[in-house]
């Protein structure tokens, strides 16, 4: 590993939940065309650590750099797909930066196609399914201008076929130079090996 393909790196970070530590004194590294899928148990503090590195969550001990100089934007989908239900799949793509950035009328068009929802572009969000949802959410993958994505449980709702979909999107990605950091207690079967990142839950005296 070189310092010109590192795009992320965390040194000795901890975070707080009140007056209880989630986990303390975590250090990794996330190189370009890495996957790295964070393990452990429930309330271990997974869903914290994607957001604390992407910004929404204050940490309380250590660093986190992006991209060398902390210039990389990452792209962050959550558990939930934040999709707003009153706007329609178009307006869900368009009206908000993705990554930093906004999307153009040609790339969010593409992407709707691409995750299968041509034909509801108008359609209001509360009008879809939890699965066609989750699709919405997926499609600002295909329009980010990143070098990272950070998925918290991104196959959450997905039937069979749309699980592989999303994999063989993180494997298109990873073999341009994108990395990838995910939670998933979906079995991955497309992927080869990722490397994980196991977070112990703190003991509580």
């Amino acid at each position: 590993m070189t310092e010109n393909n590192k795009i992320l790196s965390v040194e000795k970070l901890g975070i707080r939940r009140s007056e209880r530590w989630l986990f303390e004194d975590l250090s990794f590294d996330l190189s370009a065309g890495e996957v790295l899928q964070v393990v452990g148990v429930n309330g271990a503090g997974k869903t914290s650590l994607l957001r604390c590195l992407c910004g929404l969550l204050p940490k309380a001990a250590g660093q986190v750099n992006w991209g060398g100089n902390g210039e990389l934007i990452p792209l962050y989908l959550g558990h939930l797909p934040a999709v707003k239900p009153e706007l329609t799949v178009f307006e869900n793509l368009k009206l908000h930066p993705i990554a930093g950035q906004f999307a153009t009328d040609e790339a969010a068009d593409k992407a709707i196609i691409e995750v299968e929802l041509h034909g509801y572009e108008d359609e209001p969000a509360r009008t879809l399914s939890a699965g066609q949802t989750r699709r919405v959410g997926l499609a600002r993958l295909l329009i980010a201008n990143t070098g990272c994505w950070v998925l918290d449980e991104p196959f959450t709702s997905l039937d069979v076929d749309g699980c592989h979909w999303l994999e063989q999107q993180m494997i298109n990605y990873v073999e341009k130079g994108g990395s990838v950091l995910l939670t998933s207690h979906q079995p991955l079967t497309l992927l080869k090996e990722p490397r994980l990142l196991t977070i112990n839950k703190q003991r509580q005296i």
